[in-house]
């Protein structure tokens, strides 16, 4: 700058897009003399359009007494003519809310005024947002220094501010980073400012702000647009348009440090489709970008640049293709925005392409608006025009009767062309006449005929010396380039009007299939409904039966799409039909399957789709599948059928038990329960064991399990028949048993190891005795189900994986045995354990089938001594008494035969 020792202080250039000239002239407006080194002006630039104004912005604002350095930042409006105009109020530098109010970070001494800036759509007020005030909170401001409202008679010019020096919201928020304006956003005609805050809750934000109805000077949050992800920028940039044309304006957001952790994604755009002015109402639709591609970046409305009706936006991806960066084009229409086209700045050695944009301004004046794209580089790009043609192809005769001979008659065309506002050049080649041969042999497919349109490379030659070459246009790529028609044959077998009426019916069934085999069987059924169970199978099948009670079918087809959660994998033809070949898309959501070509009349075929079951999810509670029979031949009601099956996921559970040992004796004297020291003063250990085991997905993925076990401590008569002294568990993270009270419940000691294993060894092995008097054994059987009083134990399987066990150590409690049951044989106890699940999903089914353990006590033999005699000393006893009583009586007749 003349006078100025500043050597980098930024600035505004003038360029001539019609001109080869490769400089621009700089505009001279910043001329004050405080020091303007690093002052970034020309950072922000924006225009009114033709005949308005333009706004300019520095970063930096220096008080020259004090030589005081702030980020307050400062704005300059300049007139049409890139002047400042004098005796306009608004022209000028003097747009610097910042600069005199309270300095420091916490207040507006780094404010950065600017930093977005723009005009409203009204072109009433401007609008400033400060995202370093109050701590880089961020402050929006709206004001205007004109008469354009003193002309609608209204007095009410603000300034208005969103928040006050009095009131300090969450800072770090970056308000008013990014700015647009409209008036059809929430009402009808009520100017709304739509202000980004790309740090809010460390996601970003997109508020909507409106001049608050109580305080006068006041901006006031309307509706919050939440940013989804964490640190993903959302609200960096954004643009207001109307994207489906039903004139309410739509919002487009940038996220471009949106990502996925193990995503291929770098950036993202949330399109809001404005549902009346209910913003809380509207799901945004989420467009994502490349990895590392910061797309989103840049956002611009570019008008309507196809002509259709519906404004169009430009995205910039300034890092994609290795930091070349390209510009995405999306298209407006009634569903929202279509991908259309992608300028890429890697063939042309530029870097950062898509940095910035603009756009909406017709700058060549050819009905067009224009799209001005920045980057890190020094060329410009023009675009060109692009040309959208309509191409109808008809054909006489419809049909061909290649019974009859009529290749020596002319054949007529015609050709015409509608356009509007600009010159036909029509260029119409005659080919020779083409008959078909008498020894054809595909007489069922149409011949194809194809109509494709280019453009000529005319004449390079230039206007005049000092202009750009005029640039081709190019077609519009969301047409294709070639139209085909087909000139069919006329069908045989199709009767008297060569019309084939196909009667073509559809039936399935859902089937399972077998590992490794191709055995399927149906599935079972709930109400007339399949029920698909999932364990471990990976596949399910389709059975597919369609039969043809009318006319050949020609080109017969299943088209069949499938779920998210099913992909196709094969096809299998029923033994003896004719084999049937499918053709499935990219990520088997579709399959096209040909049944015939014709598919004749009175033909059944019969074949299965087998489809992967990978996709299936928690979420998954039935599938649906779209079957769709096509033919060209004439068959009117041919509606989709909609496959449907319940989904449940069944988990892979089996659960054991066992009791160590499984038989064992009581015996002993009698003792109260406080004579009880240790563990063994009890009884007999016993050890229970109960596994579960899982072959299917960690449950963790779908739940939280539970094993439940069922404890009978007392019998009766409250007296202790199981002493439960520990508890303990392998292949869990965590252990923990509700009841754990019940665990050792006397505080008794656990005998030594060495003691324990020599009252084990010195244990003898007696055999139980057999009553001669008794036709079956005395026994009985104690349970939670026979009379045992029971605890409870619920133990959740924390962490577990394939599987876990659970342990119990318990003492038989010999002193109730010896009172109560030392008369029987023997007594079996019964421990039972189940599972139990728990999880928010609604289809998970768990086959519960419980364990049990069951241990068998017999009585000590001189205990059971008590109870019956050895068979054979009865026998003996009265063998000795019949032999006694013999001599008895013959002793007695001897004596009387004597006397």
């Amino acid at each position: 700058l003349p006078g100025h020792k500043s050597t980098i202080t930024g600035g505004m250039y003038n360029c001539d897009i019609n001109s080869l000239s490769q400089s621009c002239q700089r505009v001279m407006f910043d001329n004050e003399a405080e020091n303007k080194q690093n002052q970034w002006m020309g950072v922000t630039v924006q225009s009114q359009g033709p005949g308005g104004k333009i706004l300019v912005r520095r970063r930096m604002f220096v008080d020259s007494a004090q030589e005081l350095r702030d980020l307050t930042g400062r704005c300059y409006v300049l007139s049409e003519d890139l002047t400042i105009n004098h005796a306009s109020d608004e022209d000028g530098g003097a747009w610097m809310f910042c600069n005199g109010r309270n300095r420091g970070h916490e207040r507006f001494g780094s404010c950065q005024q600017g930093l977005s800036a723009t005009f409203t759509k009204d072109r009433h007020y401007l609008v400033f947002g400060a995202p370093g005030a109050y701590n880089w909170k961020g402050v929006v401001r709206m004001e205007q220094k004109n008469s354009s409202l003193w002309e609608e008679t209204s007095f009410d010019d603000g300034p208005y501010e969103v928040g006050d020096e009095s009131r300090l919201d969450f800072a770090n928020s970056y308000l008013g980073f990014s700015l647009d304006s409209g008036k059809m956003l929430t009402k009808r005609g009520q100017l709304t400012i739509v202000a980004g805050a790309p740090r809010a809750n460390h996601s970003g934000a997109v508020v909507l702000l409106k001049k608050d109805e109580v305080k006068s000077y006041m901006l006031t949050a309307e509706y919050i647009l939440e940013g989804a992800g964490l640190a993903s920028s959302f609200g960096y940039d954004l643009a207001v348009l109307d994207i489906n044309g039903d004139g309410w304006q739509d919002i487009v957001v940038g996220a471009p440090q949106f990502f996925i952790k193990d995503g291929d994604i770098g950036g993202a755009i949330y399109v809001y489709l404005n549902k009346e002015g209910a913003w809380d109402k509207i799901t945004p639709k989420k467009i994502e970008g490349a990895a590392y591609s910061m797309f989103g970046l840049a956002v611009e409305n570019m008008g309507d640049v196809n002509l259709d009706g519906y404004d169009d936006v430009a995205v910039g991806a300034p890092y994609d293709s290795n930091e070349a960066g390209n510009v995405y084009i999306f298209h407006g229409s009634p569903q929202g925005l279509k991908k259309a086209q992608v300028l890429g700045g890697k063939d042309h050695n530029v870097k950062l392409f898509g940095y910035s944009l603009a756009g909406n301004m017709d700058l060549d004046r050819n009905n067009y608006p224009d799209l001005a794209i920045g980057s890190l580089s020094d060329s410009v790009f023009v675009a060109r025009s692009v040309i959208s043609i309509e191409k109808t192809v008809t054909t006489t005769p419809k049909e061909l009767d290649l019974t009859k001979k009529n290749c020596g008659e002319n054949i007529c065309y015609g050709m015409a062309l509608y356009c509007k506002q600009c010159t036909m050049l029509i260029f119409f080649n005659n080919a020779s006449l083409l008959c078909a041969k008498e020894t054809l042999r595909d007489k069922l497919r149409g011949i194809p005929i194809e109509v494709s349109v280019e453009i000529l490379n005319p004449s390079t030659r230039r206007k005049r010396q000092n202009a750009l070459p005029n640039l081709l246009p190019i077609l519009d790529s969301n047409q294709d380039a070639t139209t085909v028609t087909k000139v069919q044959f006329i069908k045989e077998g199709c009767g008297a009007d060569h019309v084939c009426q196909s009667d073509l019916h559809l039936q399935y069934k859902f089937h399972t299939r077998e590992p490794n085999r191709d055995v399927f069987n149906p599935l079972p059924e709930e109400n007339g409904v399949p029920i698909l169970s999932l364990s471990d199978q990976k596949d399910i099948v389709l059975e597919i039966k369609v039969v043809n009670q009318g006319e050949d079918a020609y080109e017969a087809q299943l088209t069949s799409s499938f779920p998210k959660s099913l992909s196709y994998s094969a096809v299998r033809t029923k033994s003896g039909d004719k084999p049937v070949t499918c053709l499935a898309n990219q990520n088997g959501s579709q399959a096209d399957c040909e049944l015939g070509n014709p598919f004749k009349r009175d033909a059944e075929t019969t074949f299965y789709i087998i489809l992967n079951t990978g996709g299936i999810s928690l979420d998954t509670t039935e599938i649906e599948i779209d079957l769709k029979l096509k033919t060209t031949s004439d068959q009117k009601q041919l509606q989709a059928i909609k496959a449907k099956a319940i989904v449940k996921i069944q988990l892979l559970l089996s659960l054991s038990g066992i009791a160590k040992p499984s038989q064992l004796y009581f015996t002993g004297e009698v003792k109260g329960e406080s004579a009880m020291k240790l563990a063994s003063d009890v009884g007999s250990p016993i050890d229970y064991e109960f596994r579960v085991t899982n072959l299917g997905k960690p449950l963790k993925s779908f739940g939280t399990a539970s094993m439940i076990i069922q404890w009978p401590k007392h019998n009766s008569q409250g007296k202790w028949l199981l002493y439960l002294m520990k508890m303990t568990s392998t292949g869990l993270d965590s252990f923990i048993c509700s009841n754990q009270d019940e665990v050792n419940k006397l505080g008794l000691k656990e005998p030594s190891v060495s003691r324990t294993k020599r009252e084990i060894e010195e244990t003898p092995a007696k055999e139980g005795t057999v009553s001669l008097f008794t036709d079956k054994r005395k026994y009985t059987v104690l349970s939670c189900e026979d009379g045992a009083e029971c605890i409870t134990f619920k133990c959740p399987l924390m962490g577990m994986d394939s599987n876990a066990v659970i342990s119990l150590r318990a003492y038989l409690w010999n002193s109730t045995f010896l009172e109560d049951y030392a008369k029987l044989n023997y007594i079996d106890i019964i421990v039972k354990a189940s599972l139990d699940f728990k999880s928010s999903a609604t289809n998970i089914q768990l086959k519960n089938e419980p364990a049990q353990a069951r241990v068998t006590v017999f009585p000590e033999r001189k205990v059971a001594l008590y109870g019956g005699m050895p068979w054979w000393v009865i026998l003996v006893a009265i063998l000795l008494g019949l032999l006694l009583l013999g001599l008895l009586v013959f002793l007695l007749w001897k004596v009387r035969t004597y006397n």
